[in-house]
């Protein structure tokens, strides 16, 4: 029998890989007091769960309860409680976790037993350093958003078929996002001349009333665009009029929304899936509603987050924040920064890095990210995407150029994740 023991804190990570390596027949998992009234175990096992190889399987566990995390002699008595249990199993036993007590109650236990301890890095999570005999356990497994959420307690409140309708009209409006990227300055003007016809019709300040137009739709009388290439993207993808002068028609709730802005989400969504084998980056999403629902019992609100783009990378999650137009109630660009990094805080994740891809002005000085803007995005460990950039990626794009695989690099990956 092949025996798992994994010490559960709240990075759950590590331990996931290792049960995806390993493929025990019986996972132990050791859990103080605190993981077991956090729900962490819960948290973990719910993340299993959801794995195709794990669902419904025959794999058995058992919870293991620690009274005292921070004692080296409290964890070596219970592992020799349950080593006895299973003298004869092959036992591999994941340090990784828990307090540093509890692995260095465990790695004394068991290194003079025939083991193999299993210890993580966090920083690099692809291989596992077996103290027992100096080899490494290639870890394998792709985490998906999902799993990697559940092991924290949140999970996807958007159902998944919302998610997949919204990312097919994204590929059929794939081609029509590049020239808006690439021509963005043209984009802002459509979108100002959009915004009046919708305040006209719905009335109020233009957020409230773009909300209304992007449930309803609303009817295009005499659009009037003045870029002839913008105006046959537009009768051809939302099938419009064209009188030659201006444009006539009804735009549905999902064409109001992508011509008011998510044409960008639409575009890096886009350029990241197409690429995302040679980026070495999977399970990239677009519009995902993450949160925790509504706990009756306890009367807790409801955590929501709205995630434009996410996508893995080394078994860490990443999201980008997409923003166009004026962004007339954020002139500084903090606004923005701080909702991306209360994101990060309500997950209590390590590794989760964020990205912001804008094509507004209001975090520029002539061509430059504002000091202030750099200055707050290196604290709050986010990446901009200023809108030359943007442009750029756009037409790499839409000359079919091999060279935008490097590109995407240099813009999405620091240095040191650069690939080749």
């Amino acid at each position: 029998m092949k025996l798992l023991l994994c010490l559960i804190s709240d990075q759950h990570v590590p331990n996931l890989l290792s049960v995806h390596a390993v493929k025990p027949n019986l996972l132990l998992l050791v859990v103080s007091e605190k993981m077991k009234k956090d729900g962490v175990a819960s948290n973990f096992l719910n993340a299993l769960d959801l794995s195709d190889s794990y669902k419904n399987s025959a794999l058995k566990h058992d919870i293991v309860d620690l009274k005292e995390e921070n004692s080296i002699i409290a964890t070596m008595n219970v592992l020799k409680t349950e080593f006895s249990k299973y003298p004869e199993a092959e036992w591999f036993v994941n340090i990784t976790g828990g307090t540093k007590p509890m692995s260095i109650g465990a790695y004394e236990f068991f290194k003079d037993k025939d083991a193999h301890m299993l210890y993580i890095p966090i920083v690099s999570q692809s291989k596992a350093i077996d103290f027992s005999n100096g080899q490494s356990l290639e870890l394998t497994y792709q985490l998906p958003i999902r799993e990697f959420l559940a092991g924290y307690g949140f999970d996807f409140i958007k159902e998944e078929n919302k998610v997949l309708e919204g990312e097919t009209r994204a590929k059929k409006l794939f081609e029509f996002s590049i020239y808006l990227s690439e021509h963005y300055e043209f984009a802002h003007k459509m979108m100002k001349t959009l915004d009046l016809m919708i305040q006209e019709v719905y009335g109020g300040e233009k957020d409230k009333a773009r909300n209304k137009a992007r449930k309803k739709g609303i009817y295009l009388s005499n659009f009037g665009v003045q870029d002839q290439r913008l105006i046959d993207y537009l009768a051809y993808n939302f099938k419009l009029d064209d009188d030659g002068v201006s444009l006539s028609g009804k735009l549905s709730p999902h064409a109001v929304q992508f011509l008011t802005g998510n044409w960008l989400e639409v575009f890096v969504w886009g350029i990241l899936s197409k690429y995302s084998e040679k980026l070495n980056i999977w399970d990239v999403r677009l519009g995902l509603l993450p949160g925790k629902k509504v706990d009756e019992e306890t009367q807790k609100k409801e955590i929501k987050n709205d995630w434009d783009i996410a996508f893995m990378y080394g078994q860490a999650l990443r999201f980008v924040e997409c923003k166009t137009g004026d962004q007339e109630h954020d002139p500084s660009g903090n606004e923005t920064l701080y909702k991306i990094e209360a994101i990060k805080k309500q997950l209590g994740a390590l590794n989760v890095k964020s990205y912001l891809a804008t094509t507004a002005p209001n975090i520029l000085e002539g061509d430059k990210i504002r000091d202030p803007i750099v200055t707050r995005a290196k604290l709050y460990n986010c990446t901009i995407i200023p809108g030359s950039d943007i442009r750029d990626l756009a037409e790499l794009e839409r000359k079919k150029d091999p060279s935008i695989v490097q590109r995407i690099s240099k813009e999405f990956f620091p240095k040191q994740e650069a690939h080749s």
